[in-house]
């Protein structure tokens, strides 16, 4: 079945419309139970990193929502006035942010478009690309950060991350523990004719340094091995309506690797 492709879809919309996400994975992989959960409404309240990696997006990705989503308070919230603007900012229905964090955003922005390789992602394409399709009778669904136009990328979707640190060993490090290349994977499997999966990685912190990574494809034949197994259990529990938690038995436990350093005498 052909993936249905919904350009300019409001991000609310698209996470209304139930269908298993690569978010929607991640949850599963902890339990079956924990996705149901979240699927049901148990969000985990947004922290500040996640709504300044939203705010940072929209920034790079949607110039003209931007603006209408986020407002800068610049007031003082122990006084009278500063607090009547405030709330006055809470009622208009925007997400509130700091000076501080704006211009971090922007310093950001110049950083990305000064890279030659995000440059070359981000001059021309669609943003915020919203997929559908159905992988073994389950519905799916994907929001695709962007789809490049340059002749060089055409073959390629692309990602951009903010992190702490973008160095080759610690975005590689992240990849695996927030399982990007999970997410590679699973987003490639909506394009048929994308042979590449590009992460833009920037920093949030000055210099704001900026790295583009494409995703090997070790990585992705990982990434979808993980992929297959979910979708078994997931049609699983989907056909019986069962959503299993952790083990009921009584499971051994052992310490990471890394726990087990030699002592010092």
């Amino acid at each position: 079945m052909s993936a249905d492709l919904v350009y300019h879809m409001p991000a609310e919309q698209y996470h209304a419309t139930v269908a298993l996400s690569k978010s929607g994975l991640d949850q599963f992989q902890r339990s079956p139970a924990h996705y149901k959960a979240w699927l049901e409404g148990a969000k985990e309240e947004a922290t500040p990193a996640m709504v300044f990696g939203s705010a940072f997006h929209c920034a790079v990705l949607e110039r003209d929502e931007y603006a209408k989503r986020y407002v800068i308070f610049e007031g003082d919230r122990r006084t009278k006035a500063g607090k009547e603007a405030y709330e006055a900012l809470q009622a208009s229905g925007a997400t509130i942010i700091t000076r501080e964090t704006a211009d971090t955003i922007e310093a950001m922005k110049l950083s990305l478009m000064a890279h030659p390789a995000a440059g070359k992602a981000l001059y021309a394409g669609d943003t915020e690309v919203s997929v559908f399709n159905t992988f073994d009778t389950i519905k799916v669904k994907a929001r695709i950060d962007l789809l490049p136009d340059h002749r060089e990328l055409y073959d390629s979707l692309a990602d951009i991350k903010t992190t702490q640190d973008a160095s080759p060993a610690a975005f590689a490090k992240t990849a695996a523990q927030l399982r990007y290349h999970v997410q590679a994977a699973w987003y490639l499997r909506f394009f048929p004719n994308k042979r590449r999966f590009i992460f833009i990685a920037i920093e949030k912190t000055a210099p704001y340094e900026c790295a583009v990574y494409e995703m090997d494809q070790s990585a992705i034949d990982q990434g979808n091995a993980e992929i297959d197994k979910q979708l078994e259990f997931f049609k699983s529990c989907q056909e019986f309506n069962s959503w299993p938690g952790y083990s009921t038995a009584i499971e051994k436990l052992t310490l990471p690797n890394w726990a087990f350093k030699p002592t010092q005498e």
